[in-house]
């Protein structure tokens, strides 16, 4: 999910929460931005790799590790915006594979 969307949801409900939701929240979004920083540093480490320059793991070893980490920013990213739903107290977004509702 586009992670501009996904903060502005989680915005939107900043003002509404008590402190063991806002902590939910802020766990889920946190673990959010944990996997896309991860993600990013793996992308680094793979052009590095990839373009000749020693490292200390394989470019393969690597690759898995992202492929990974993208499938489960995924799933996390699926979850933060099943909590933003429920602590919402409306209807669920359906979704469908780009992450766009309808």
């Amino acid at each position: 999910m586009n992670p501009h969307r996904l903060q502005d949801r989680i915005d939107s409900l900043a003002s509404s929460l008590d402190a063991s939701q806002q902590a939910r929240l802020d766990a889920h979004r946190h673990t959010a931005e944990d996997c896309r920083t991860r993600i990013g540093d793996l992308r680094t480490e793979l052009r590095r790799a990839l373009s000749g320059l020693d490292g200390p793991r394989t470019a393969l070893e690597v690759m898995c590790e992202l492929d990974a980490l993208e499938r489960v920013q995924q799933r996390i990213d699926s979850r933060l915006s099943d909590l933003c739903d429920e602590l919402s107290g409306g209807a669920p977004v359906v979704r469908y594979g780009d992450a766009a509702p309808l």
